[in-house]
């Protein structure tokens, strides 16, 4: 949520927009399987194999965000994005969720559409 709430939009029309666009649709595949998972069951057929996949998918995300030369902290940093304000705000937003998370209000994930 902190990601899709804050860091993305920061970086809207500052980095590929490429990047950006496959960023929205893996976190909607991470979605998709994280709310297949907690509907299911530990002993359903595919749920092994879904925890695996999604556990690839996130470790590949976030290290196509971290590439040093052209993942999405660098591309931010050449633009000069202020990443210690960005920082801060995401920060601030942890909290506010985690609140929200510990008084059982969170709101479930939603699937983000992206357009081109």
């Amino acid at each position: 949520m902190i990601e899709e709430e804050v860091f993305y939009p920061a970086l809207k029309g500052k980095i590929e927009t490429d990047t950006l666009t496959e960023a929205y649709v893996e976190h909607d595949g991470a979605k998709v399987l994280v709310n297949d998972i907690v509907a299911g069951d530990p002993e359903d057929e595919y749920f092994d194999a879904k925890v695996k996949v999604l556990s690839e998918e996130i470790k590949h995300h976030v290290h196509e965000e971290e590439l040093r030369q052209e993942g999405m902290f660098a591309q931010a940093r050449d633009a000069g994005v202020d990443l210690v304000a960005l920082r801060d705000e995401m920060l601030a937003r942890k909290e506010e969720l985690k609140a929200k998370a510990e008084a059982g209000t969170l709101p479930p994930a939603e699937l983000k559409v992206v357009h081109a």
